[in-house]
């Protein structure tokens, strides 16, 4: 079976990219599957994850980004002229590996698929979640008009995967060719957990708006006047500086790629998300023993276990986000449970466990 996955870069140090890098990797490993990824933005950059040499990659080198170097009718004659050489170096590469089945994300390059893929089955991952980006406040008139046609569009899609039932639901309402796959999830490689004597909780994750980092702070303003000897650990991408002049008490870092030490000296992980479809961040933490509190939502509900493995603060109230962290922070005994607790918990996303799944679905879809 051929499969391609499109995507327009795995240059960025990003969980898509990172969850779509390790399903290609593991796909490779099944019996008869041909793995093939396209991206179209990738030029010169290096790729963030290493892709396993079974899988073979092609970059289009269309570089539709560069439009934003120029402006007014430039910028359009720029954005027409590489939308259609993408059209065309899309539809040779397709012709010449001749795909089982397509998959892609809600990305810009769905519409073109639409047109392109004939009768090849075609798989459309949702990452974000449904709703948010038609909801987000800041988005111009442009991207809401884009984003609302990819969501017409999707009902040419042969499936639709969602990370959670939560989403699913959403989803459900207009699409009836829903599936839940959760993400595949790398844990804890190592026998070594946490031993909850570390003073320290960490965050892991970009410092932008959707992880809710003005929350966050407020949150750790809180926690740490009533704990002034443990630390924040803040690990992602981002304005450092501005951060480390919000509260005291904090260590911030870049990304690094061994996080699972990270993760070991640390006694909790803290998550603030706006929204989280998912949240690589919560298994990861909690395959080294750590205890998670987060606010609500669709990954971390689907995640956590109120009071089993961690604890789900609703309303986004950072009050009690700051009482829960208090009362894991002033109990040992219970960070020891709910530790114990999380390590059983992060077993379900294990590639034994999810990737059966999509072995199912891509069967499925070819044989229908």
């Amino acid at each position: 079976m051929k499969i391609v996955y499109i995507y327009p870069t795995l240059a960025t140090w990003g969980g898509v990219e990172r969850i779509l890098v390790e399903k290609m990797n593991l796909l490779a490993d099944y019996d008869g599957y041909e793995i093939h990824a396209v991206t179209y933005n990738q030029g010169d950059h290096p790729l963030s994850f290493q892709l396993d040499s079974r899988v073979r990659h092609t970059d289009l080198q269309v570089r539709t980004h560069a439009i934003y170097r120029y402006r007014g009718l430039r910028r359009l004659w720029e954005e027409w002229k590489r939308s259609r050489l993408l059209s065309s170096r899309l539809r040779e590469k397709l012709d010449e590996i001749a795909p089982d089945v397509i998959v892609a994300t809600t990305n810009g390059e769905l519409a073109l698929l639409c047109r392109l893929k004939g009768s090849t089955p075609l798989v459309v991952e949702s990452h974000g979640g449904y709703q948010h980006l038609i909801d987000y406040p800041r988005l111009s008139w442009r991207h809401r008009h884009d984003i609302r046609r990819r969501y017409r569009l999707l009902h040419q899609a042969d499936a639709i995967v969602t990370l959670t039932e939560q989403d699913a639901s959403k989803w459900r309402t207009d699409y009836p060719q829903v599936h839940v796959i959760p993400n595949v999830v790398h844990l804890n490689p190592t026998d070594r957990l946490s031993t909850q004597q570390q003073k320290r909780i960490i965050f892991v994750g970009r410092l932008a708006e959707q992880k809710g980092i003005p929350e966050l702070m407020a949150v750790w303003r809180m926690t740490h006047r009533r704990h002034p000897d443990w630390q924040l650990m803040m690990f992602g991408e981002g304005d450092h500086d501005y951060v480390r002049r919000l509260a005291d008490g904090l260590q911030v870092s870049p990304p690094v790629k061994n996080i699972f030490d990270q993760y070991c000296n640390c006694s909790v992980l803290v998550l603030t998300s706006r929204w989280e479809p998912f949240g690589l961040v919560i298994p990861e933490a909690m395959s080294c023993g750590l205890p998670v509190v987060s606010f609500e939502g669709d990954g971390p509900s689907s995640i956590i276990t109120d009071g089993v493995d961690g604890f789900l603060v609703a309303n986004r109230d950072t009050g009690i986000l700051a009482d829960r962290l208090c009362q894991l922070i002033e109990d040992e005994t219970l960070r020891r449970r709910m530790g114990e607790a999380a390590v059983q918990s992060a077993q379900r996303y294990t590639a034994a466990n999810i990737m059966p799944m999509w072995k199912e679905l891509f069967e499925t879809i070819c044989h229908s």
